[in-house]
């Protein structure tokens, strides 16, 4: 049985942590295998290469383009292959839609070039679906800046936020220029794959987008199952915020 490959892509404070941690819950309640996974990051090689490329040491971009790339490379090889393989759901926090749009139309990097190193580092792995949360700038960054949290397993299960996450903000501090850049990157990759990409406004409240994520899902991988009732209420989600910082490997 094949996999299903899901990518949350969007910029800084759309939501992209929060949606995927949801979409995991709601795939555990139905005891459907999955894996969720972040870019940069999921292996002991990612998580080096993020604190680095997420600090505000310096970095020229094309370096932090090859650096980007290798550590997908290795997520690629060491956990979302194995995955798809065995037939679970893959839930990726960014994948190579990022590059093109963050390194492409935002830095100003040949785009074929991007393209190609894509192909290269994600191999067989494509996303079958690609979710863009979307929203400006300006709304994005102040959410991000002011809700960039830790959070933990409570004991109940749940999460419990936990602190300001430590990590830098080599992106979030560049200015409303290269965000627009790269909302434009994103926003033409949705309009040129229209067959694979999903845009859903971010602004939203969450439980909204979450109910349109769990909708683009439920068509995918339970088509024989009739839409549930406008009526039915919908389940409260366990981390109020819109961003967070949990990563099981694998369910």
């Amino acid at each position: 049985m094949a996999g299903l490959f899901i990518a949350f892509e969007g910029g800084e404070g759309a939501g992209k942590t929060t949606q995927s941690l949801l979409l995991a819950e709601r795939l555990a309640e139905r005891q459907t295998p999955h894996l969720l996974v972040r870019e940069p990051g999921g292996t002991e090689l990612g998580e080096y290469l993020r604190e680095y490329l997420k600090s505000e040491r310096p970095l020229s971009p094309e370096a932090e383009l090859l650096l980007f790339e290798a550590a997908r490379t290795e997520l690629v090889t060491s956990q979302i292959l194995p995955a798809l393989a065995a037939g679970q759901v893959v839930i990726a926090d960014r994948f190579f839609g990022s590059t093109i749009a963050y390194q492409g139309y935002g830095r100003g990097l040949d785009l074929q070039v991007i393209e190609s190193l894509n192909r290269f580092a994600a191999g067989p792995a494509a996303p079958d679906l690609t979710i863009l949360l979307d929203l400006s700038p300006e709304a994005g960054i102040r959410r991000a800046m002011s809700f960039q949290t830790s959070f933990s397993p409570d004991a109940s299960g749940g999460l419990a936020p936990m602190q300001r996450n430590a990590e830098g903000t080599r992106f979030e501090d560049l200015d409303l220029e290269f965000h627009n850049k790269a909302r434009e990157g994103f926003r033409a990759q949705a309009e040129a794959h229209h067959d694979k990409w999903v845009v859903i406004d971010a602004l939203g409240p969450i439980e909204s987008v979450q109910e349109e994520v769990w909708k683009l899902t439920r068509e995918r991988l339970y088509p024989d199952e009739a839409e549930p009732a406008a009526t039915a209420e919908s389940p409260t989600p366990v981390n109020p915020g819109p961003q967070g910082e949990l990563w099981p490997q694998a369910t």
